[in-house]
This record gives structure tokens, C-alpha cells and sequence, in this order.
């Protein structure tokens, strides 16, 4: 458990480090949940907070594309002659 949103800035850069997908999914949520219980405590800089919570989002927006992105040129590769492939 983070204690501070320092440690939670950490997880982030090394999500956003991580090159297997699933595992950056897995420390994102993970960042996520410690910055609301660090939220929940009301201790930390609500404005730094949000600006971290917008980053973790950002970057799990980005693993979803990218997941979508292989999803739709793996059906294409499977039927190339089908146009809504």
C-alpha cells in the first residue's frame, strides 16, 4: 500500500515502463486504488490527486486502444478479403 502520492507516481512511471499490457493494467488499478485511500484520508493535495488519477486514466485509455487495435488487425488478418474485417 502506497503512502504517499509520491510512491503512487512511481507505480505510474513504472506502469507506463512496463511493456506487457496486462501487467500495466495490473499496476494501474493498482495505483488507483491507493490514490483513493490516500484520498479517503483526506491527506493529500486534492489538485496533485486529480492530476495523477487523470494520468492513470490516460494510460489505461491507451492500453484499451491499444487492445481494440489488435483485436480489429488480428479479424482483418483472419478474413483479409472480408471488408468489415
Amino acid at each position: 500500500m502506497a503512502n504517499s502520492l509520491d510512491e503512487i507516481e512511481t507505480t505510474l512511471a513504472e506502469a507506463s515502463e512496463t511493456e506487457d499490457d496486462d501487467r500495466a493494467h495490473e499496476r494501474l488499478e493498482r495505483a488507483r486504488e491507493e490514490l483513493a485511500a490516500l484520498e479517503d484520508d483526506g491527506s493529500v493535495d486534492e489538485e496533485r490527486a486529480e492530476a495523477i488519477e487523470a494520468e492513470i486514466d490516460q494510460h489505461l485509455r491507451a492500453i484499451e486502444e491499444r487492445d481494440s487495435y489488435d483485436v480489429d488487425a488480428m479479424g482483418a488478418a483472419r478474413e483479409p478479403d472480408d471488408e468489415t474485417a
